[in-house]
């Protein structure tokens, strides 16, 4: 028997109280993160357009677009909420398993949250800690990587996780829920090849997982049935995306013991995640050496052939990116702004952040290649990088685990400061006090009685 049916065994038995303390306090976490980008991607390019679409459609008032309040078909709302989710590339990512997760499985459960009524903030933060368990097995079962087939896996796995996320919710029995994983799976895509184009269809990908979630669910409600050889079937997930190059065991390893949950890598900077760790190890050298622009004759970035390839291919965009998603997926953008400002941050990922002519003057200093090391020990996953600074008073190097790894954890006060920071990034203003009101919320989520309050607040929120 497939595996899918021992994962959405476990997503459908396992209860909240079985759930461990901090794996809960992950959930209520990555609620948090989830909001906050959201909000931030609010002005994002490509969010207009797609909102003018499906406010055109129109359809029954099931759920909420966040912050802007409008009321749509589930799927439509779990759409627009997942692309504003992932527009900045600041949410959450798994570094190992190589996938971001928050953004289709938690506008996939408030989505469905708000449509079919009475879930409660315990079951919303139980289906996130399951949803995002398989979500990350699924990852780390699979052995390719991504530039060698051409998926993003953020995007194709998350079409089967929340998949599970949304059936689980509307109380689905075991076999209906397996039906819409099938179902969901025969519409899973994602491609690598819009990252590399730098086209707005990057950070939608995730979004047409989210919106096939809550339609594959509805269906398998009404009988409509999927293939239940999901992963290991001769045309499963693994044979046919993964070319056979995945280990199904990964997927029930202690299963139901270890939540992935808590390997989940918070972002502090809104770039993508090979990007990470060349931009922590130049903010420590710019922050312990007070190197200066005009010091510096050389930038070396070692780091796997995965950040070589997504994020210093091609030379053209980026080393000489011209636009947003250019910039978000550059490591020379990223650590010549470091040199330039001391940071990124989402001002930083705006046209006006691209017409920095002191980041521009050092772009063609930054050679990034592969480390040999570093590809042997970290070739699967998103690795650290080995950042040598090159200055008229000598060299310096630095290679740390990016902040908001598990190695090295956002706080409290952290994740506070990102929410802030959104928040005020956003396309309206925030009524005072308002993000305390959101933590607040989030913090005691299990005391909920109904989990469209938290959906509810956050509209409410904001001036219009």
């Amino acid at each position: 028997m497939d595996k899918i049916y021992d994962l959405v065994r476990f997503a459908k038995n396992t209860k909240y109280e079985d759930i461990p303390a901090d794996v809960i306090e992950g959930a209520k976490t990555l609620l948090k993160d989830a909001i906050a980008v959201a909000v931030a991607g609010t002005g994002a390019d490509g969010v207009e357009g797609a909102l003018k679409v499906v406010r055109d459609w129109g359809g029954k008032e099931e759920a909420s677009v966040w912050v802007f309040g409008d009321r749509l078909p589930a799927h439509h709302a779990a759409f627009i909420n997942s692309v504003l989710t992932h527009a900045r590339d600041y949410d959450e990512v798994q570094l190992d398993a190589v996938v971001h997760t928050e953004i289709s499985v938690v506008p996939t459960v408030l989505a469905i949250a708000e449509a079919i009524g009475g879930v409660s903030g315990r079951e919303l933060l139980r289906t996130i800690v399951v949803a995002e368990d398989i979500f990350i097995r699924i990852g780390y079962a699979i052995k390719m990587q991504s530039t060698e087939n051409g998926w993003i896996y953020s995007s194709t796995v998350g079409y089967l996780a929340s998949a599970v996320a949304a059936g689980v919710l509307m109380g689905l029995t075991e076999e209906q829920i397996v039906d819409a994983v099938g179902i969901a799976y025969a519409q899973t895509a994602g491609n690598q090849q819009s990252a590399r184009d730098t086209s707005l269809t990057k950070r939608m990908q995730p979004a047409y997982a989210a919106r096939s979630a809550v339609m594959s669910a509805y269906l398998a409600r009404e009988g409509v049935t999927g293939a239940h050889n999901v992963f290991e079937g001769r045309f499963g997930f693994f044979n046919v995306y993964i070319h056979g190059k995945a280990d199904p065991e990964e997927l029930t390893k202690d299963l139901g013991k270890k939540y992935y949950i808590r390997d989940l890598s918070f972002k502090s900077n809104p770039i993508c995640g090979p990007c990470l760790s060349p931009t922590s190890a130049m903010e420590m050298l710019i922050r312990e050496h007070d190197i200066k622009p005009e010091e510096i004759t050389g930038i070396d970035v070692g780091t796997n052939e995965h950040g070589v390839i997504a994020c210093a291919e091609p030379k053209e965009t980026k080393y000489n990116p011209q636009t947003v998603v250019d910039a978000q997926f550059s490591i020379p953008y990223a650590v010549c702004k470091v040199a330039s400002k001391g940071t990124i941050g989402l001002k930083d990922m705006t046209e006006e952040g691209l017409n920095d002519d002191v980041m521009r003057s050092l772009l063609d200093k930054v050679h990034v290649y592969m480390e040999e090391s570093i590809e042997k020990q970290f070739g699967r996953g998103v690795s650290p990088a080995k950042v040598t600074v090159h200055t008229t008073r000598g060299d310096f190097t630095a290679q740390p685990f990016p902040k908001g790894h598990p190695e090295n954890p956002m706080d409290a006060q952290d994740m506070r400061r990102k929410l802030f920071d959104c928040f005020g990034f956003g396309l309206y203003d925030v009524k005072e006090g308002a993000e305390d009101r959101i933590l607040a919320m989030i913090d005691h989520m299990e005391d909920e009685a109904d989990a469209t309050a938290l959906t509810k607040l956050l509209n409410d929120s904001f001036i219009r």
